[in-house]
């Protein structure tokens, strides 16, 4: 898949994958795009079930969109860190190549290539955008200082010229008092607890401000008026991100008495390098968690949350069916990282297991098109970088010029038998220096 690693590894070269494209294209004569964004969404939901018996999450709508269209039951991202991956997703440029690790900046950096977000708009869409497509955040830490009821947006990497629509973030609304969990300090180092590691209901009188819902109604009255140009429209869920507040009903869904952990071995960080082991005990967030006796309680508010998202999801896909661009448009729903709750006693991302690398990636086609046959399951290992270039694929679009380390999938999807080629497969990497890939049965870090 990379040229970089290719040459890293010393396992032969890479024929360029792209098409040269110069200047603007044409007025887009292809379908409608509608990208959904999950934030730290791992695999515990029911299309990505497998046979797995730990924790699993009611999703009912993503599960349906999986069986319209191809889910890709191996997906990896580019880097388990929110901005990296987006920026990596977004460009087709693998962090080796970018020198995106964390939260080194893309949109400055001299003579950069031109993005896939660029080129769809320069080929004649109409870019539309509400929620946490590109990376941000919320001040918890600002919230919590001022025992504030609210966390306002902090936006970090998105930029006004990529979108022609762009809906501003909503701040979001906080219960209180804080932290719900009453855990005050980091187990063993007597150092504060982020605010964002809690968990906990949002009163129902404050269920109408959550961002998600807001973002969601806003794409609902775009579907419901569309664009005449033909459109790419993003949202972006911030669930299942941490801090898990989410109505009381959706933690009542998963009883505490019912909740299944995770499986974890006691000494399952007994082989891995010094490096490893601290990206998974520092911070001691499992300790804390465990210490405090709050695992089941931590599962039961992601599982919510996941199903929080998940009736988003539901809201929108209904109104694309009832919309005057039903039979137009390409569906996509991806993550941009999975999530650890004490696989390897680590919480959270930041690191190249399974757990934080593996993420949902759905891609639902027209019915009426016919571009590639659906419903199908993809169980070879796909990465993210490969979203971009098979969407413009699909739709007949130009690929940008610059070395970018995507590849169309399309071939695949055509020819699901077709043996995987080395620089095809999967990789992740997490801070410089550090990178894991993916192949057939294979990771090899």
């Amino acid at each position: 898949m990379l040229r970089s690693l290719v040459s890293l590894l010393g396992l032969g070269t890479v024929a360029a994958a792209f098409k040269p494209w110069t200047g603007r294209g044409p007025k887009a004569a292809n379908g409608n795009i509608l990208m959904l964004v999950v934030d730290d969404l791992n695999s515990w939901i029911g299309c990505l079930e497998e046979g797995y018996g730990g924790p699993r999450a009611e999703t009912p709508a993503i599960d349906a969109l999986a069986q319209r269209g191809v889910l890709f039951r191996r997906a990896y991202c580019p880097a388990p860190y929110c901005n990296a991956s987006r920026q990596a997703v977004f460009s087709a440029r693998s962090p080796l190549q970018s020198g995106v690790y964390q939260n080194e900046p893309l949109w400055e950096q001299e003579q950069r290539p031109i993005t896939y977000l660029e080129a769809i708009k320069q080929q004649g869409y109409t870019t539309l955008c509400a929620g946490k497509v590109l990376h941000g955040l919320y001040n918890y830490r600002r919230a919590a200082q001022e025992n504030s009821a609210r966390a306002d947006w902090l936006n970090r990497e998105d930029r006004a010229f990529l979108w022609d629509v762009r809906e501003p973030m909503p701040a979001e609304p906080l219960p209180g008092p804080r932290p719900l969990h009453g855990i005050q300090e980091e187990w063993g180092s007597g150092r504060r607890l982020s605010p964002q590691l809690d968990w906990g209901a949002l009163p129902d009188e404050r269920k109408g401000e959550q961002p998600d819902v807001l973002n969601a109604e806003t794409v609902i009255r775009w579907l419901q008026q569309p664009p005449e140009k033909p459109f790419f429209m993003a949202l972006g869920l911030y669930r299942p991100h941490l801090p898990w507040y989410v109505p009381q009903a959706d933690l009542d869904a998963y009883p505490l008495d019912q909740i299944q952990l995770p499986r974890v071995l006691e000494n399952d960080l007994d082989d891995v390098p010094a490096i490893a082991q601290q990206w998974a005990l520092n911070p001691a967030d499992h300790a804390t968690i465990t210490g405090h006796g709050q695992w089941k309680q931590a599962v039961q508010a992601y599982l919510a949350s996941v199903s929080f998202t998940d009736r988003q999801v539901g809201r929108v896909l209904q109104a694309l069916a009832e919309s005057p661009s039903a039979a137009n448009t390409t569906v996509v729903l991806w993550s941009d990282n999975g999530f650890h709750l004490g696989e390897k006693q680590h919480w959270r991302k930041f690191t190249l297991w399974e757990e934080a690398t593996r993420v949902p990636f759905i891609l639902v086609p027209p019915a009426n098109q016919n571009k590639i046959s659906t419903p199908k399951v993809v169980d070879q290992p796909v990465s993210l970088l490969d979203l971009f270039p098979t969407l413009f694929d699909l739709e007949g679009l130009k690929q940008p010029t610059g070395a970018h380390d995507g590849h169309s999938l399309r071939p695949l999807l055509c020819h699901q038998s077709r043996q995987q080629r080395l620089e095809e497969a999967s990789l992740t990497s997490w801070q410089e220096g550090n990178h894991s890939l993916r192949w057939g049965p294979w990771r090899y870090t």
